[in-house]
């Protein structure tokens, strides 16, 4: 659902409406984003909700993760990703869920996948009184009640900032309103007295006895053209060879899957999604369910050809699983190791790319200096 703004909006929706009839237009009188966000959720019909402000991003991975978190974390109120500023501001945002420190400060953005019927019982964004971080606010009195997310660890929502943005005006200490809002936030933040903790992945522990994952397969059942290649490996290494077969598969009309069952690093991981589709399943769901998402992506994305590392953890478990469900699928085993002289030579790639920016800089610098004199 999407909260429109303008005629031209209104204009594109309606086409779009035509193509999906999923998609729903409802028309109300502005009253803020509060009010329209409450609205747009008492028309959804789906279990749950994940509000997105239409200049930032998630990746497309993002809400199929964050479902099987609720789903397997069946007490957790709300799941939700680190972040990645950019804009006028550039960072990473990983930090942990602390009770005690969003009474003094909102560490959470408003994107996150959110249990409707807990919107519903506290009677959504608009119980604010002033136009505050709805979602701040939101956090507070679910935090209140007793209820917790689940942070899945991986940078899975792009949060744009900008000069001009709603945020920065509200916590400008020069606003004259930002005394008021912050004493309805202090006034939420002190109700808070039951100890509160996130469930924080990753989470060790075993993937014996095993746990079966429930969904329907309706929606993926339509032929797709391209052909449908899952990887399984032990994490994101960097590896040059696989790293090129990958990005010239994706552009020979192959669907790529991913699936990790360790970490890796950001910047792994932010290269190989520009081809292909991660699950890093050490971020989002506990290691009983691990068997089983591997099946889930199996029929839901019709794999054709599936390639193990050989140095995958629970290898044997994982080729175990796979051939008593689908035996006639192609598995094949492969050598997937560390291109340490590839990596370092990215490096010095890397170094020397930032020495030539700095060398230009320094040059525009001294001529905009000169023609000053």
């Amino acid at each position: 659902m999407m909260e429109v703004h303008g005629e031209n909006e209104k204009e594109f929706l309606e086409k779009i409406s035509k193509i999906d009839d999923r998609i729903k237009i409802y028309e109300k009188e502005n009253e803020g984003l509060a009010k329209g966000r409450d609205y747009a959720i008492s028309k959804a019909t789906t279990d749950y909700i994940l509000p997105l402000d239409s200049d930032d991003l998630i990746i497309d991975t993002y809400i199929e993760t964050a479902y099987w978190s609720l789903r397997t974390n069946k007490d957790a109120t709300w799941a939700y990703s680190n972040s990645v500023g950019f804009g006028i501001y550039k960072y990473l945002w990983n930090v942990k869920f602390d009770k005690n420190r969003m009474k003094k400060e909102n560490i959470l953005t408003a994107t996150a996948l959110i249990r409707k019927d807990k919107i519903l019982e506290l009677n959504g964004y608009g119980v604010a009184k002033r136009y505050v971080n709805e979602d701040w606010h939101l956090w507070l009195r679910m935090l209140a009640k007793g209820y917790f997310p689940v942070q899945m660890n991986f940078y899975g929502f792009w949060y744009r900032r900008c000069t001009k943005s709603l945020l920065t005006n509200i916590n400008d200490d020069k606003n004259k309103e930002n005394e008021l809002r912050l004493r309805d936030i202090k006034k939420e933040a002190d109700k808070i007295t039951k100890e509160v903790k996130a469930k924080i992945y990753p989470i060790q522990e075993s993937i014996l006895p095993k746990k079966e994952l429930n969904w329907e397969n309706k929606d993926f059942n339509k032929k797709l053209k391209r052909k449908r290649i899952l990887y399984i490996l032990p994490n994101l290494k960097f590896n040059k060879e696989y790293y090129n077969k990958i990005s010239s598969l994706e552009s020979n009309d192959y669907d790529i899957t991913i699936i990790t069952l360790l970490s890796s690093k950001y910047i792994d991981r932010q290269k190989i999604e520009q081809y292909a589709k991660v699950f890093d399943l050490t971020t989002f769901i506990n290691q009983e369910y691990w068997l089983s998402f591997i099946k889930y992506i199996i029929e839901t994305r019709q794999i054709n050809e599936i390639y193990v590392s050989k140095d995958t953890i629970y290898k044997e478990e994982i080729l175990k699983e796979i051939n008593e469900n689908f035996s006639k699928l192609t598995i094949e085993e492969f050598e997937y190791t560390q291109d340490n002289v590839g990596m370092q030579k990215e490096i010095e790639k890397f170094k020397n790319s930032k020495k030539i920016h700095n060398r230009i800089i320094r040059k525009i610098k001294s001529i905009f200096s000169n023609n000053k004199k």
